[in-house]
């Protein structure tokens, strides 16, 4: 796909994707954003990652179709910490979440989840949502959706995590 093309076809999906948001926010009755729009498609049309969403062509209305029976509260479990770091942790050569528009900039947030509505890739687990990436907490490995990207966080990374959740019931560490 050529770069006009591609551009586009982002465009599209986040335009198609943030009309769906609001009517699916009026009838669910929570503060749905574009990333929450995004990770149910993935895991109700069972992709791998969010990239695949843009070869769908998916209309506003198609995606609210999608998403009719969704059960969003799962998204919204209790947050047990937020960890900021001065610098990112994620590798370089790791994909990102659809954006429209890149903003870099060296740190990063990530949140971690008790009784989150999906216990992968380790219960529990890191949400990054600049990225999309989940982060298993025990091996330090770095998910897309459920797919593994092959990519770790540097073991001190992780360590620093875990430290600021020592009252927690974590993995155990496999590093």
């Amino acid at each position: 796909m050529n770069s006009d093309r591609l551009s586009e076809s982002i465009r599209s999906l986040i335009e198609a994707t943030a009309d769906a948001g609001k009517a699916l926010s009026a009838k669910s009755g929570l503060p749905l954003e574009y990333a929450h729009i995004q990770d149910a498609l993935v895991e109700v049309m069972e992709l791998d990652s969010p990239e695949e969403l843009l070869d769908k062509e998916l209309s506003a209305v198609a995606i609210a179709a999608i998403l009719e029976n969704y059960d969003f509260h799962r998204l919204f479990p209790k947050q047990i910490a937020v960890i900021h770091f001065e610098d990112s942790i994620i590798p370089d050569r790791t994909s990102r979440k659809l954006i429209e528009v890149t903003v870099r900039a060296n740190g990063e947030v990530w949140r971690i989840h008790q009784n989150d509505a999906d216990p992968r890739p380790s219960n529990p687990h890191g949400h990054n949502l600049e990225s999309g990436l989940k982060l298993h907490l025990g091996t330090g490995e770095l998910f897309q959706g459920t797919r593994n990207t092959g990519e770790k966080v540097r073991r001190k990374h992780l360590e620093a995590i875990r430290a600021k959740l020592s009252k927690y019931a974590l993995p155990p560490l496999a590093l």
